[in-house]
């Protein structure tokens, strides 16, 4: 019996999960040992010191894989094990070298960025410059948003929604599980949509992004023992973000209209709706914008009388809801896409509107 791409993708997930499950506990001990510790504030909802370099277990155990797996996609790609439409891919895994350099080059960048502030606290520009240049390796190799604009217009997108996605990752993570869940559902969502264009690296990247992230997880839900830290959120991000411009979510003369290319936003809506509205909330209340609060979708949830744990599944519940508004893109003419977008919209306003209920309350 030879293996074919679901084979090759439960294989992926299998690796990245038990490696993370198994470098979790390890990343936690070196993060105590180089002071990598997330100690409570008014900022913050903890009440215990806990070690914040999950994410170290999630970039390396992400890495290890991904460089291992490739060397024995170019040593074993004509097996018999593996069946023809699977060699035929794998032969040509070269022509895509370039491309993963510069996305490692650039998640090095941004994982060494979340260290360093795990570690010491970078200024909020000094996090912005650095998160900037990570981005820099990804459109030196041309790898950047189309969607239909001129290639500058493009390039500046790119970095707009790198950003965007990097700190949003970032910011929701604030409570024990959310982001890393979060994470989880967009990836199996955002890899269900790879799978239906035909995208297999694209899967593979998505599912292996998933299982590291589902190993942490494990040891990060409620009560957690340890968090990922800027390093894993950011790199988290950065991974998401890059993998959504390298995807194709449009395709000519087979879909409808050009409006799946709004895949990726409906998907990342959970995490993007916490973004705006916290920045909102810092705005209008002359605060910084770069600076932690417990203003979160999140905290607001908990001040509605939720527990941490309820909160934390409720938005785990909205991102499922919300990334469902995504599947009939593809299928949908003009009027039918733009309701859908609509219909999106409309209930994160439902759900604002219930918190203001609730504090009125």
């Amino acid at each position: 019996m030879q293996i074919g791409w679901l084979g090759i993708y439960g294989i992926i997930f299998l690796q990245t999960l038990v490696l993370s499950l198994l470098l979790t506990p390890l990343s936690a001990t070196l993060g105590r040992k180089l002071g990598l510790v997330d100690k409570p504030s008014a900022k913050k909802i903890h009440t215990v010191a806990k070690p914040r370099s999950g994410g170290i277990a999630i970039f390396c155990s992400f890495t290890l894989v991904l460089i291992g797996d490739i060397l024995l996609a170019t040593l074993f790609s004509h097996s018999a094990l593996l069946s023809r439409n699977v060699s035929v891919y794998l032969a040509n895994i070269h022509s895509i070298i370039p491309q993963l350099g510069a996305l490692f080059c650039g998640a090095l960048i941004i994982f060494i960025t979340g260290v360093i502030d795990d570690r010491l606290t970078l200024r909020p520009l000094q996090k912005l410059i650095l998160q900037i240049i990570a981005v820099i390796p990804l459109l030196l190799t041309g790898i950047r948003i189309v969607m239909f604009l001129p290639p500058v217009f493009g390039m500046l997108l790119t970095v707009v929604w790198l950003l965007l996605i990097i700190n949003a990752f970032n910011f929701i993570d604030n409570m024990d599980g959310l982001s890393s869940g979060v994470a989880i559902i967009v990836l199996f969502f955002l890899a269900y949509f790879s799978y239906q264009a035909g995208e297999h690296f694209m899967v593979a990247l998505f599912v292996a992004l998933a299982g590291v992230t589902l190993g942490f997880w494990r040891y990060n839900f409620y009560p957690s023992s340890l968090f990922m830290g800027d390093c894993g959120s950011m790199f988290l991000g950065y991974m998401i973000g890059s993998l959504t411009v390298l995807s194709t979510y449009y395709q000519s003369g087979l879909m409808p209209t050009k409006l799946p290319v709004l895949i990726p936003v409906i998907v990342l809506g959970v995490p993007i709706f916490d973004t705006v509205s916290v920045v909102l909330i810092r705005i209008k209340n002359r605060r910084p914008i770069m600076v932690g609060d417990t203003n979160h979708f999140s905290h607001r949830l908990v001040n509605l009388g939720l527990t941490q744990p309820q909160a934390v599944v409720f938005i785990y519940l909205i991102t499922i809801c919300v990334a469902l508004n995504a599947l009939p893109l593809r299928y949908l003419d003009t009027t039918g896409s733009i309701l859908q977008f609509f219909q999106t919209v409309l209930l994160f306003l439902v759900i604002f509107l219930l918190e203001q209920a609730g504090k009125r309350n």
